[in-house]
């Protein structure tokens, strides 16, 4: 990928593709530019991902074309260019790049210049926009969360399963490959703290176990990410003894 301070995609032909021999100078048709369309419009880019844009310029009696973009803005921000796709059909000149949420958002221009073999140039500009769309998180939760046995004695194994599932339209599926971390709050406290941590597998289950300490209450938390969202569990009372 090139940084560079305004896109700048340029591609030329050979000026024998151009005329043919015997065309009287009178007669050649006048250089000409004209952006036809910039696709889409407005440029919609979400979180993490790129979007291709593709411009195409129409022209007459080139041998160059240059194409340039840029934020119609009074803050200076540069586009990332990967190398440009260009496609040369006759007179229609494609060319494609891509933007990302590093990029201005708002109004930007598109500046085609066309050359002559004689260095004659002319041009044509259009404005076109670029949106950020945030991605919509998905909803989470944690199922079926218990805490065995209910009644332990100190220093013995407490178990804990349960489920994560997302929502997918109208349905819950399970989550494979994603950390649930298990929280104990003893009786008459208020705070909760960490104890241990579980992967779900199949279907989203998950399965740990800690040492029993102290009665109090257990609860599952799934942190989510940048897609998922964040979900906690029923909590899950347990007592524990001692000799």
């Amino acid at each position: 990928m090139k940084r560079i301070a305004v896109g700048l995609l340029s591609a030329a032909v050979g000026g024998s593709l151009l005329l043919s021999a015997g065309t009287a100078s009178a007669e050649r048709t006048a250089l000409s530019v004209h952006i036809d369309s910039v696709n889409p419009n407005p440029v919609v880019v979400q979180e993490g991902e790129d979007t291709r844009v593709t411009i195409e310029v129409r022209t007459t009696e080139a041998t160059r074309v240059e194409l340039r973009l840029k934020p119609v803005s009074d803050r200076f921000r540069t586009l990332d260019v990967r190398e440009p796709r260009i496609i040369h059909e006759g007179d229609l000149w494609r060319f494609s790049t891509s933007f990302d949420e590093n990029d201005f958002e708002g109004r930007w221009l598109a500046i085609a210049e066309a050359y002559d073999k004689d260095g004659k140039k002319v041009t044509d500009q259009v404005n076109f926009s670029v949106k950020h769309e945030e991605q919509e998180k998905a909803d989470t939760r944690l199922t079926g969360f218990y805490a065995n046995p209910e009644t332990v004695r100190k220093g013995r194994w407490v178990y804990f399963t349960g489920r994560l599932q997302v929502s997918r339209g109208h349905e819950w599926r399970g989550l494979r490959n994603e950390e649930v971390e298990i929280y104990f709050r003893p009786r008459g406290s208020s705070a909760w703290k960490w104890v241990t941590s579980a992967d779900t597998g199949w279907k989203g289950s998950f399965r740990a176990k800690a040492r029993a300490s102290k009665s109090g209450e257990y609860r599952a938390v799934f942190d989510g990410d940048d897609r998922l969202e964040d979900s906690t569990s029923r909590s899950d009372r347990i007592r524990v003894w001692r000799r």
